[in-house]
């Protein structure tokens, strides 16, 4: 999938990483602020901005709302019965990433809603694939069902002439643990599909080190957009 050859994966983690992060940090936690729709970090304005669209959506009880907030940089606490999300909700998550030698600030608008949203109101699906620059599909490693499933979603939100980045999340991944979705079985569907399947865990730390246990899929997800615009921009070219 040719993950890593455009975004530096591993760029948070250097000195200049860790001086633009300290732009994102909430003082009064030990975690990543969140930004209302109006705020943004007060990075210098010499840094680039670019805006997405990404549309996230999967079977209900597959931790996509926790995902959601893993993303953001929120804390999800699991009360004792799981709840649904009704209708559309909207995150967003400010992120930075080296392109080659330049610092990109990547502003991500989340629209979160979940099969059964989907199929109960008829206005959620229009909305929420209207404009999207990225779909992403959430399943669960420990629900085979989900991953099966798949197949059929992408086909409900897929829409001709549409040209968003596809990309898929597992949570509930687990290296040591028993899973009823192998690796075959996702190195078989990226093939397929020429879509990136990425792994999430249930780890929170609550504290800074989130930032780089999140690192690696906000910055596959970044890089998928950019590649998909640098598509898009070429074709145009091609095309006069």
């Amino acid at each position: 999938m040719n993950v890593g050859s455009i975004v530096s994966l591993d760029w948070q983690k250097s000195a200049e990483g860790e001086t633009v992060l300290q732009y994102f940090y909430d003082p009064q936690t030990v975690g990543r602020k969140i930004f209302g729709i109006l705020e943004r970090p007060s990075l210098p304005h010499s840094i680039e901005e670019v805006s997405y669209k990404v549309f996230v959506t999967g079977k209900s009880g597959v931790s996509r709302s926790a995902t959601i907030a893993r993303l953001c940089g929120a804390a999800f606490k699991h009360v004792g019965t799981y709840t649904e999300t009704l209708g559309i909700r909207k995150s967003n998550v400010y992120w930075p990433v080296k392109i080659w030698d330049k610092i990109i600030l990547f502003k991500l608008h989340i629209w979160d809603a979940d099969d059964s949203s989907i199929k109960k109101y008829s206005h959620i699906l229009p909305a929420c694939r209207q404009k999207a620059d990225a779909n992403m599909y959430v399943f669960s490693f420990m629900d085979k069902n989900s991953f099966a499933d798949l197949p059929q979603l992408i086909g409900k939100i897929t829409q001709e002439g549409d040209n968003p980045t596809n990309i898929a999340i597992g949570t509930g991944y687990n290296v040591t643990g028993r899973m009823e979705v192998s690796s075959a079985d996702v190195e078989e569907f990226e093939m397929k599909w020429q879509m990136p399947v990425l792994k999430m865990d249930s780890r929170w730390s609550g504290e800074r080190n989130e930032v780089h246990e999140v690192a690696p899929t906000l910055n596959i997800i970044c890089e998928r957009l950019w590649i998909r615009d640098q598509e898009y921009i070429l074709k145009q070219g091609l095309a006069r």
